[in-house]
């Protein structure tokens, strides 16, 4: 196929590659000043977060637990026998009725607060403000209320709930009242008027300080063998931690001198609450059948099933009924609509309507016997006909509008009864469940009876087993007073900087050298390809809206026309004795530059006076037209082939005077055919005659198959490589294609090969000379290898 790709793996080269250990040297020589970079912006953010993180610390005691179990009474096992555990202490500890008591002892009713550039610190215990609380609406609670010290008499308080702001200069020791709270603000000996007096303060409920007590205290097992405890608090203000731990160790020795008689007392509480929840339950039950025998006016559900079934049969009865009248309205309906002679009703239909309407039916009938009387003597547009029709008309429209009517209020009634029906089904199908649900309620009612019972006799004897449970406290180290923070730990945010900048210098240098997968240099060429290398060309900057174009004939001392004299140099020692060489250019996929080589080293080599001409084979996509303005697309290479123009009709001249060219034509739906046929032979050996080189620009070899024939053909086959865009993969196809097809003899063009010294060579002004480097794309030229 013409679009068959050609771009094959080696069998050697199936497998993973092995490390490039000088091209990893290469990725981490250029990615050095990155690394450097990104160590020093680890450890700067490392110092930052040292910088403005709040310090972090802890105060800790360490407890000693004796638990002693003396209570036996009336023969009766102490229900504290197996109390002798840590877990028990360390949840007492933590409840929430204990830490109750410690935050009322530390009064955190109010927490006071100092603003900062960055950060805000609390003034525990030296604010310089003090706060009384009259009252306080709930929704101004833990939310922050700002207050600014003007001077040692007034102060500026302001806060926001809602879309409501109050912003107001009080007097200290006035009485402050807003519509959100009442409270007293005085001054404190910690005032200083030389520091930025920007404070704030929040009105704290229960439930937040038994939140903030609850989240930095840790309670743990120290020693099972030795019954110890450590307790635990981190806290941003050592003081405030210090004060926390201590008030746990002074409380929980009077909270277990509460607890030592309550062992028991606590299963009684148990069982009182049991007891009020079976009494509960035993009123919902009984509400239940009060409810259950007014709702169903009795509680015998038989009866109520009989009465159901009764009801039933009445409404299927009446609807019965009322649908039969339905049917005859119909017909009778029907009758008078659609007949213009004397109706033939059934008498039982007719019984069923009202006596006006039989009525008027029968003088319906008169009225269409004197009808056709009167058509028997008279014409149907006599008066007497046509009044006598609207008589009939009359009368026929008042019996089917009472029709109508009468048989809307029967379908009403009908579905009034199909209701009723409905609802009486749905309350048949619900009495046997609820026969059931009254049965099983009546079983738990009697469950719940003997429950009740036999709490209250175990209530009964735990009242009189109560006994005491005898706990020995000691306090082997007291709450510390932290000197230096816990957190933040300079070492280990250091550590996480260098180790953070590691792994991303790692993971940067790993990119770059996975996406280096492109060849670089004529050495990485050479090593790749067993090909010889014919040359290289410089790096030229492309305009595009130039195109491809013919550039050695502008700047005959230009490094790229340099290039193309070597490789015209390389091609002689390659021709040997072959007079009139046949040279085919071609390459991978498009783009690689092998039309630009194809006409720039046909222009140098014309400078020598050989004539050459150049022929587009690439008749896909053409691009000659763009090199050679003026170029007529209606005949080239195509129309050659397939016999409609001669071969001096299309051949072109260029600027330069020994150097023409044949284009590719019109674009044909069968290249590969016509490239197979004789008439290309025919024209290679005609111009063979005529010129002293042939250059054919073939299309790329990886994307279709006319590229090869014209290789085969070629006397010098050339494969164009371009630096920085030709992958690794396409070099292994060279390589392929020389195995496979015998090409012994190809050599390769290395093309836009960048300089590696200072910058590289455009080609806009001059297109190899000397220009600034310009300005990319940072995250391009990071990557780029």
């Amino acid at each position: 196929m013409d679009n068959q790709k050609h771009i094959d793996i080696d069998a050697s080269g199936s497998g993973i590659e092995s490390l490039d250990t000088d091209k990893l040297k290469t990725v981490f020589r250029k990615s050095l000043p990155v690394v450097i970079a990104v160590l020093i912006v680890s450890l700067s953010i490392s110092t930052i977060a040292i910088r403005y993180t709040k310090q972090l610390f802890q105060s800790s005691s360490v407890l000693q637990l004796d638990i002693k179990s003396e209570a036996k009474v009336l023969g009766f096992k102490s229900f504290d026998e197996d109390i002798n555990n840590l877990a028990r202490e360390i949840e007492i500890i933590k409840s929430k009725l204990f830490l109750t008591k410690v935050a009322e002892t530390l009064n955190f009713d109010i927490s006071y607060y100092q603003y900062g550039d960055v950060l805000f610190e609390e003034r525990y215990k030296k604010s310089p403000f003090k706060v009384d609380v009259i009252n306080c609406a709930h929704q101004i609670k833990n939310r922050p209320l700002d207050l600014k010290i003007i001077d040692s008499s007034t102060f500026n308080m302001k806060y926001t709930y809602g879309e409501r702001t109050v912003d107001r200069t009080y007097n200290f020791s006035d009485t402050i009242t807003t519509d959100d709270l009442k409270i007293v603000v005085t001054l404190t000996k910690e005032y200083n008027p030389e520091i930025d007096n920007r404070y704030f303060f929040t009105i704290n409920t229960v439930s937040s300080t038994l939140n903030y007590i609850n989240k930095s205290l840790t309670v743990e097992p120290l020693d099972f063998k030795a019954k110890t405890i450590t307790i635990s608090f981190n806290d941003h203000n050592r003081q405030k931690a210090h004060d926390i731990v201590l008030a746990i160790d002074t409380l929980y020795i009077y909270y277990t001198q509460l607890e030592k008689n309550k062992a028991n007392n606590q299963k009684i509480d148990f069982l009182n609450e049991q007891l009020n929840q079976t009494e509960e339950k035993l009123t919902e039950l009984e509400n239940y059948f009060e409810n259950f025998t007014i709702e169903n006016k009795t509680t015998d559900l038989s009866a109520n099933l009989s009465k159901t079934i009764l009801l039933l049969e009445q409404l299927d009865s009446q609807r019965f009924s009322i649908q039969q009248k339905i049917k005859a309205y119909d017909f009778i309906y029907d009758q008078i609509k659609n007949s213009n002679n004397k109706l033939d009703l059934n008498p039982a239909d007719v019984f069923a309507l009202p006596t006006k309407i039989r009525q008027d039916l029968d003088k319906l009938n008169v009225l269409y016997q004197e009808n056709e009387i009167l058509l028997s003597s008279y014409k149907e547009n006599t008066l007497a006909y046509q009044k006598k029709n609207q008589e009939i008309k009359f009368l026929k429209d008042q019996v089917t509008k009472f029709i109508e009517s009468s048989g809307k209020k029967l379908s009403e009634n009908l579905d009034e009864i199909k209701r009723k029906k409905y609802k009486l089904e749905s309350e048949f199908v619900e009495l046997p469940s609820k026969r059931t649900e009254y049965s099983k309620t009546e079983r738990y009612y009697s469950l719940y009876e003997e429950f009740y019972l036999s709490l209250m006799k175990n209530k009964a004897e735990f009242e009189l087993a109560q006994a005491g449970t005898v706990t020995d406290y000691k306090i082997l180290s007291s709450a510390s007073m932290p000197s230096e923070p816990i957190s933040p730990s300079k070492i280990i945010y250091y550590g996480i900087g260098v180790i953070s900048g590691f792994i991303i210098s790692f993971l940067f240098v790993g990119i770059r050298y996975l996406m280096h997968n492109k060849i670089t240099s004529q050495q990485e060429l050479e090593k790749l390809s067993s090909a010889f290398v014919l040359g290289t060309i410089p790096f030229y900057s492309k305009d595009k809206a130039a195109g491809t174009r013919l550039v050695v004939n502008n700047n005959l001392k230009s490094e790229i026309s340099e290039a193309f004299r070597t490789i015209r140099t390389n091609l002689e020692f390659l021709n040997g004795h072959d007079k009139k060489p046949i040279i085919a250019i071609t390459s991978t996929i498009s783009g690689e530059g092998k039309t630009f080589v194809s006409v720039n080293l046909g222009g140098i080599i014309s400078l020598l006076k050989n004539r050459v001409v150049l022929v587009d084979l690439d008749m896909r996509k053409p691009r000659f037209h763009e090199v050679f303005k003026g170029t007529d697309p209606n005949k080239g290479l195509s129309t050659i082939l397939i016999r409609k123009h001669e071969i001096n009709e299309c051949i072109h001249q260029t600027e330069l005077k020994n150097l023409d060219y044949i284009p590719a034509g019109p674009i044909p739906p069968n290249p590969s055919e016509l490239v197979l046929g004789g008439s290309f032979d025919e024209m290679i050996d005609y111009l063979q005659k005529k010129y002293d080189l042939i250059i054919i620009d073939t299309p790329p070899v990886g994307l279709v198959t006319d590229g090869i024939q014209a290789l085969k053909k070629a006397t010098i086959p050339i494969y164009i490589v371009r630096a920085d865009f030709s992958k690794k993969v396409f070099v292994k196809n060279i390589n392929r294609i020389v195995r496979i097809h015998k090409l012994k003899n190809l050599s390769l063009i290395l093309n836009s090969l960048k300089k590696k010294a200072n910058g590289h060579y455009g080609y806009g002004k001059g297109y190899y000379e000397d220009v600034p480097p310009q300005k990319r794309n940072k995250l391009i030229r990071i990557f780029q290898s």
